[in-house]
């Protein structure tokens, strides 16, 4: 194995919808191109890219897999990605370090929420784009209207570069349009032949359209089209690699992964068309250009972790500038700590080949790094510069973790953000208000990967119960009350005795009427909303000492509200009487008045339970919008509207948290896993009072068991 030069260097990513052949697409460049001598199957479990057992379990691609294949003395980096929207943060993390997006399409059910998805990633990073259509070899295959859709959806800019000569059980030949030859195969094995008269005009109308497509990219080229009418060979083998690499034209390349067919014309297009990482920008943080070229001072991006128990931490990098060799020592630009590259590889699936050196472009990856994670920047002393962390969208189902062994929450903890430092488009939160611990997650899929991993590789039995809801208590009317706390046990007692009024704040409430203030603290709660502390004692009747004891024993309930025992907000607390000890009262005791009497107020102030409301965004096919929208109403949704985006609908509602925790599995049921959801949060609303009455009746069986 050699050392690539940037400019014979590729970096694609395989993108699309599950289902749309990616994995086996990566099979058979690997196999056409010599990297593996024998074509593996998803199915027969011994695929390069699906080599994780719980991959092989579920046969499915779950995690972005580095591979590579070297065809006409250009090393091609490929990264096959998983489908499903679950694993989105597997795409991100692709997309970050290639050069163009190689987007899959199955040829029976053209564009779907998996291709939007690669659309969207590779439009927001500006990544070249090709389009494959694959499975032309089933008999639902539909080329012209997978055309048709694309063009529909992606403008004219996709233009059509090879076209199937049958499609169905027949598909073995493919038109190329830009040589005017068929190549056509059998058992996998390309033969080129002249165009049959019947596909001559065909082929000719496309071909003529492609150059004009060319043309348009470049304004010398278009004069010379429109004055002869033609361009030549050499011209289009410089104008086209150029319009590719600047989004201007996006092809449309054909194949049967699964019959090996294509296999070898794609190898060629991606090393005689798509850019290398010189002609491409690398962005840094502030959004100023990185030259990738081996003559510049030395920095990577760390895009992927993956831990394994023989080897530890393999760290996946892009060689962003410069070149890295075995043993240089970089500066890891986050942590401000030193990282030695003692060995470095490239890889194929599971397969690692060391290498001492990796130039400007190339991927590769080391192990036994410090304190180095996903997102890091490494780079030379003295070459100050930061890549753009990866974004990740925020996760969309939570679940409550909780060990199956008493004992073990420290354990299950850990294991949870070993889990979170490999895939950050998980969010572990250690909820001190819910007393439990959530994993917010992609989906249930995502989901129910993280449970896998966490027995299979942490060796932690773990239970994923429903998590509770983060209620917000309040108050609706003014009360006041008092409470004497006394208690004599022999020795010095405990006596205090606390008037106060609470009523429901508001921005811009006036001072108590009839009562005179003499100081007031407005204070900005960790869990949101306010509470305005209210001193109104005039005489002495309670010592100014005592009255932050009043307000601790106050926080102490806000902190486990009467109803719910949740937070409570937006409250505003006078004290306006009260008595006290010349021996007996101490903050202890002026804290326990103070609470009880809160407590005591609170429940007779027409209390009420807010709820968390979150925006969600539904996209969905047209089919399906009906079955959507008649359901949200049931979960407590409301609709705000509705938009078009080509043949998918986007649904803006509302709904509940309460309804949201069980939503990802009804959506995916409605729609036959087409329809995908954002969520955010958006504010807090009262709760129905049946809900209400449910929640209080719920939360007083929970404490009377325990």
């Amino acid at each position: 194995m050699k050392v690539y030069e940037t400019q014979n260097i590729r970096n694609i990513a395989l993108l699309g919808h599950a289902g749309a052949g990616k994995t086996t697409i990566a099979e058979s460049l690997l196999f056409t191109s010599g990297a593996i001598n024998r074509k593996g199957s998803i199915e027969e479990h011994n695929s390069a890219s699906d080599y994780n057992e719980i991959e092989q379990e579920r046969n499915s691609s779950l995690f972005a897999t580095p591979l590579f294949a070297e065809w006409n003395d250009v090393k091609i980096n490929i990264i096959d990605t998983p489908g499903y929207n679950d694993y989105i943060g597997e795409l991100i993390a692709a997309v970050s370090v290639v050069d163009t997006a190689v987007i899959a399409i199955n040829a029976q059910n053209a564009i779907e929420v998996g291709t939007e998805n690669a659309w969207h990633y590779s439009e927001k990073r500006e990544l070249p784009v090709m389009f494959l259509i694959n499975k032309l070899d089933t008999d639902q295959a539909n080329f012209d209207k997978v055309i048709e859709d694309i063009i529909s959806r992606y403008g004219r800019s996709a233009t059509i570069f090879q076209y199937p000569l049958q499609v169905g059980a027949n598909f073995h030949s493919i038109v190329d349009v830009l040589s005017m030859k068929l190549i056509e195969y059998s058992d996998g094995k390309a033969t080129v032949k002249d165009l049959p008269d019947s596909e001559k005009e065909k082929a000719e109308s496309l071909r003529n359209e492609l150059i004009e497509s060319i043309a348009e990219t470049d304004e010398v080229l278009m004069e010379k089209y429109l004055e002869e009418g033609l361009l030549d060979e050499k011209e289009l083998q410089v104008a086209l690699p150029s319009a590719i690499a600047q989004r201007m034209l996006f092809p449309i390349l054909c194949s049967s992964s699964k019959l090996n067919v294509g296999a070898n014309l794609l190898l060629d297009f991606i090393q005689k068309y798509l850019p290398n990482p010189s002609q491409l920008a690398v962005k840094n943080e502030t959004d100023q250009e990185v030259k990738c070229e081996t003559i510049s001072p030395t920095s990577l991006f760390i895009f992927k972790l993956v831990s394994e128990a023989h080897l530890g931490d393999m760290i996946f990098f892009r060689v962003n500038s410069g070149k890295v060799s075995s043993g240089l020592d970089l500066i890891n630009e986050q942590r401000s700590s030193s990282e030695r590259l003692n060995q470095l590889f490239v890889v194929c699936g599971k397969k690692r080949t060391e290498l001492p050196q990796l130039n400007a472009g190339d991927i590769g990856a080391t192990v036994k790094l410090k304190n180095t994670g996903i997102s890091d920047t490494l780079h030379d002393k003295g070459f100050d510069v930061l890549f753009p962390r990866l974004s990740y969208p925020e996760p969309i189902v939570r679940i409550a973790v909780v060990p199956k062994t008493k004992g073990e929450e420290e354990k299950v903890g850990m294991s949870l953000h070993s889990l979170e430092f490999e895939d950050p488009s998980y969010r572990i939160e250690h909820s001190q208000e819910l007393r439990q611990i959530i994993l917010h997650a992609q989906g249930e899929l995502h989901q129910s990967a993280a449970k896998w991993r966490l027995e299979r590789r942490y060796k932690v039995e773990t239970e994923f119960i429903e998590p509770k809801v983060p209620y917000r208590e309040t108050i609706q009317k003014q009360v006041k009350g008092n409470y004497r706390h006394k208690k004599q046990s022999g020795g010095a007692g405990q006596f205090a005795e606390v008037h106060m009024m609470i009523e429901p704040w508001y921005e811009n409430i006036p001072n108590p009427p009839g009562l005179s203030v003499r100081g007031k603290d407005l204070i900005d709660l960790d869990w949101g909303g306010k509470l305005e502390y209210v001193n109104c004692i005039v005489g002495g009747v309670i010592d100014q000492r005592f009255l932050p004891a009043i307000l601790k024993g106050v926080m102490d309930k806000m902190t486990f509200g009467p109803l719910t025992g949740c937070y409570v907000r937006d409250i505003r607390v006078v004290i306006y009487d009260g008595k006290m000890h010349p021996v007996d009262s101490n903050e202890a005791a002026f804290k326990t008045a103070g609470m009880m009497v809160f407590r005591d107020n609170f429940v007779k102030a027409d209390p009420k339970i807010l709820e968390p409301i979150y925006e969600i965004e539904i996209r969905v096919p047209e089919d399906f919008v009906g079955d959507v929208m008649s359901d949200l109403p049931t979960r407590r949704g409301l609709i705000l509207g509705i938009e078009s985006e080509g043949r998918y609908q986007i649904v803006k509602a509302r709904m509940p948290l309460a309804e949201l925790d069980k939503y990802s599995t009804a959506l995916r049921s409605m729609t036959q896993a087409k329809g995908t959801y954002t969520q955010k949060f958006a504010e807090y609303q009262t709760v129905p009072p049946a809900v209400q009455i449910k929640l209080i009746e719920d939360y007083k069986k929970r404490q009377e068991e325990e």
